[in-house]
């Protein structure tokens, strides 16, 4: 179904003035899991509050305008390795450090991430359903890959239910057939699709705000504030209790607590497309229309206004619609006055292909796609044979013939160096090799291997990250027994019991830190002796900027002895951590462990 230029600029314009309107008013409450009274601003603002939900929408446009289409999950990293300095909350954080070691979209959003089911992905989602209005199947497939880069799962089926739902809202407007629409892009065992189902059945049962409001939380706790599972209940249950209402549908996002702005943005976005003329002067007269982005988005070229970001989006539509060949919008055409690159690929269908959870990483776009495909531990063992997989995919127009050269980083071994291939237009090939790390290899986590492609005598290269274990010497405080452990990532689970883990951390030079832990049972952190934290298990966010999980250390120039006293105590999770000490922090993974293992 088409719709008309006026209507899908009117609706654009509406979702992001809708947006800033539901964040500015709902920042204050960010956070805040107890309910509260709303019923405007409070303190009344001056300008549109900064705030991620929209900043890194301008940054995934910006990487549209710049790298072209099809719209790509190794573009999308540009976002967390080129434009956020100083801060890293959750599942941001592990994107940027994932990055960096050279892991990928989707593994980056697996890896080390405790926050697959944060708000991050879901807030995000305005920017597909727009360039992809009336067409809520792109619009779900666009912020799928947007989403993979930081989630996993639930994280992933947020921004895709919303873009689906958006995308709709541009030819419909009754709430309850949006949410139908919505939910066929997710997982119907997902605990988003089971908690979509409770909040529909327990409001038109009860048409109880906080009683729903309870059961969600109830059923669903997280310690995690901003849990999209909770959350995004709170979307939902905003807007079937709104009766079509502007106000009351951002008043009650807000007043619902927990990720208050994040929820009540999404919310003034939706009611802002379904209807923009129900925003009332009141709302938008004291934020005014200037763009405002957070302090730590850098090398942004955005533009000043929401207004002319709009105008932006609106001409990439054209360009977007076009090539993924579902025009929607009647006289867009004429709307094109910015120049785009010329795709890089025809076949996005090929980018497309993969699986919510694989534990894979897209490598290379061109001149074929390569993904690498890592083990279910994904980081090495020392002394296990690691089965990895490099797929090559002919993406281009014509037949190839090329080679793929490996080359290790130091002490890692493999039992393939070298492949040659042949692939017709379409075709693809699965090359496997075997990696072996020797046991008293330096465990660094930065490990990259290099591959060349080589094809028609021209070579590209690429890097792919290789992290490896940290092997903990665990000591049975009943039994004396010594045993050691090899941790593939920076969590772990405790059995049931009393122990002592221990390691050594070379942190290179003299060094303020911050370092995070938390688990689900008692324990104490020893740094070089001293108590430095001590948890009973009752709060568990693994995250670097939530104030009862982080402390401040001072690291030696080299060898750290860290050991964590676990008390007799059921099985539980456990999670250590470091990372720079301003802003949100950033993971620090330059730092070296030593196990205690007298063999190593």
């Amino acid at each position: 179904m088409g719709i008309s230029f006026e209507l899908y600029k009117k609706k654009v314009k509406g979702a992001f003035i809708g947006k800033t309107v539901g964040g500015t008013l709902g920042l204050p409450y960010e956070g805040d899991i107890r309910v509260n009274e709303v019923s405007y601003y409070n303190p009344v603002p001056t300008k549109m509050l900064a705030n991620d939900d929209l900043d890194l929408q301008v940054l995934n446009l910006e990487i549209i305008l710049h790298k072209g289409l099809p719209v790509s999950r190794l573009n999308i990293a540009d976002i967390w390795t080129k434009h956020i300095v100083d801060s890293a909350p959750d599942e941001y954080g592990v994107a940027i450090a994932n990055h960096k070691l050279g892991i990928n979209a989707p593994l980056s959003g697996i890896y080390r991430n405790k926050f697959t089911e944060g708000m991050g992905g879901a807030i995000r989602s305005e920017l597909w359903a727009c360039l992809a209005p009336a067409n809520p199947t792109l619009a779900a497939l666009l912020a799928r890959e947007d989403a993979a880069t930081d989630h996993n799962e639930d994280g992933i089926y947020a921004e895709m239910f919303l873009a689906a739902f958006e995308s709709q809202a541009f030819i419909e407007s009754d709430i309850k057939k949006l949410v139908d629409v919505g939910l066929k892009y997710i997982d119907k065992n997902s605990k988003l699709y089971n908690a979509f189902s409770d909040v529909i059945k327990e409001y038109e049962r009860t048409k109880d705000v906080l009683g729903v409001r309870k059961l969600i939380l109830d059923k669903y706790y997280s310690d995690n504030w901003t849990n999209v599972i909770i959350n995004l209940s709170f979307i939902l249950l905003s807007l079937i209790s709104c009766d079509g209402n502007f106000d009351k549908a951002i008043c009650t996002a807000a007043a619902l607590g927990y990720d208050a702005d994040c929820t009540c943005a999404t919310v003034g976005a939706i009611m802002g497309i379904i209807d923009s003329d129900k925003i009332d002067k009141k709302w938008t007269d004291p934020i005014g229309e200037a763009l405002v982005l957070s302090e730590n988005i850098v090398n942004a070229h955005c533009d000043k206004t929401i207004g002319e970001f709009c105008d932006t989006l609106m001409c990439v539509s054209y360009f977007v619609q076009e090539y993924y060949g579902a025009v929607t919008v009647k006289g867009l055409s004429n709307y094109k006055h910015l120049k785009m690159p010329t795709p890089w690929t025809s076949d996005y269908k090929k980018l497309y292909d993969w699986q919510i959870g694989s534990k894979e990483s897209l490598l290379m776009h061109t001149p074929c796609m390569m993904i690498l495909k890592y083990p279910e531990k994904i980081a090495v063992v020392p002394n296990e044979k690691m089965e990895y997989s490099l797929k090559v995919v002919n993406i281009n127009s014509f037949d190839i013939k090329g080679n793929v050269y490996f080359s290790f980083p130091y002490n890692f071994t493999a039992d393939t160096i070298h492949s040659e291939f042949f692939l017709k237009v379409g075709e693809s090939i699965e090359i496997p090799f075997n990696v072996i790390v020797k046991k008293n290899v330096k465990r660094t986590q930065n490990n990259p291997m290099l591959i060349n492609l080589e094809i028609c005598g021209m070579r590209f290269s690429v890097e792919a990250g290789l992290p490896i274990s940290r092997e903990w010497k665990i000591k049975n405080e009943k039994t004396g027994e010594i045993s050691f452990f090899e941790n593939t990532s920076s969590f772990f689970t405790v059995p049931q019991g009393s122990y002592s883990y221990a390691i050594k951390l070379n942190a290179t030079a003299n060094k303020l830190s911050r370092v995070s832990c938390g688990g689900t049972r008692p324990f104490i952190l020893k740094i070089n002796g001293e108590t430095v934290y001590e948890g009973d298990g009752t709060f568990y966010v693994p995250t670097f900027h939530r104030d009862n999980t982080w402390k401040e250390v001072k690291l030696h120039s080299f060898m750290n002895d860290i050991e964590i006293i676990f008390p007799e105590y059921n099985e539980g999770e456990f999670f250590l951590g470091f990372s720079t000490t301003f802003g949100c922090s950033e993971w620090l993974d330059a730092m070296e462990y030593y196990s205690l293992n007298e063999n190593e």
